[in-house]
């Protein structure tokens, strides 16, 4: 995003006016916000999917992702059906407990009355600890598909950070996965990530240092972080292509680059289904669904764009 600070640092702009340069830096920020929240809505999509392939429990039409999520890590039926029988039947057995006690402090010395006391406090131990074990069991689960789900989000949150980065040349495809591994790596070991509400349903996600504290960026007026930011501090900068790294981090609009060539580069891309590929993945990372006329759209323009037809097809 641009600030009225970078637009006054340019030479090139020096003629502008302070108003002038508040317009263009609340452009470049209403246009980032849209692209993000665009990509953001993409996302839930995607992992949406996941939530019901890893569950089963499908999403309900109209709902929000985030309370889906929450449906969803309290959606086992049986166990909460049984944890709560086993709670009324607990509740049932003190009940007949408080009352044989009653009875006894009343003067009755019924040892029917006694042994069936008896029963019901063992019953109440019994129970008391049945519940125990089952409500363990149940944290447990649900703290285990917390963790899938968490791991499932950042995983989509780190596809759509990396998905424009340009590598320098020479950098084979095995290797860039290899450097996106470690520097995946090194952002988790910085920081926590978390999912937070926004005030639309949507999430933002940040990261929480080792003290507890949300990691703000100093070069970024002290916003959070972004993925973005964060992987550009890992060892993984050193073999970007700066200069030619692609908008698929939500930073920048579809379209053609300067000097109108094309915004994605796909000459590293041996055959028409590898150059596919990448198409694909940039158009998700910006947000643009595969059934939507724009993808059809860009995906053709981003072809001819890239000569991709005179590839091998496979």
């Amino acid at each position: 995003m641009l600030t009225v600070e970078m637009l006054q640092q340019n030479t090139q702009l020096s003629g502008l006016t302070v108003e002038q340069f508040n317009a263009i830096a609340e452009m470049s920020r209403n246009d980032e916000n849209t692209v993000i929240g665009t990509k953001i809505g993409a996302l839930h999509g995607q992992y949406d999917s996941d939530i019901l392939s890893i569950t089963g429990v499908a999403k309900n039409s109209g709902e929000k992702s985030y309370d889906y999520l929450k449906r969803v890590l309290n959606a086992n039926k049986t166990d909460l059906e049984t944890l709560a029988t086993t709670k009324q039947e607990l509740a049932t057995a003190k009940a007949k407990v408080t009352s044989l006690e009653k009875k006894i402090a009343e003067g009755a010395q019924d040892e029917t009355l006694k042994q069936q006391l008896k029963d019901a406090k063992q019953q109440v131990t019994q129970l008391q600890n049945q519940l125990t074990t089952k409500q363990q069991e149940f944290d447990t689960e649900k703290q285990k598909l917390q963790a899938q789900l968490q791991s499932t989000h950042v995983d989509y949150a780190f596809a759509a950070a990396t998905s424009g980065l340009k590598f320098k040349t020479g950098i084979t495809e095995g290797v860039q996965k290899t450097l996106l591994n470690a520097a995946k790596a090194e952002v988790l070991q910085r920081g926590t990530p978390e999912f937070q509400q926004n005030a639309d349903g949507t999430q933002k996600l940040v990261f929480r240092g080792a003290d507890g504290n949300v990691l703000n960026n100093p070069k970024n007026n002290l916003n959070p972080y972004t993925f973005e930011e964060l992987i550009m501090e890992t060892s993984i900068k050193d073999v970007i292509d700066t200069g030619r790294k692609q908008p698929g981090g939500g930073t920048g609009p579809l379209g053609g680059g300067g000097g109108g060539g094309s915004v994605l580069d796909l000459s590293s891309m041996r055959t028409q289904l590898e150059a596919d590929k990448a198409i694909e993945a940039y158009l998700l990372g910006n947000g643009i669904t595969r059934d939507s006329a724009e993808f059809a759209e860009q995906s053709m323009q981003l072809r001819n764009e890239n000569n991709v037809a005179s590839l091998p097809i496979r």
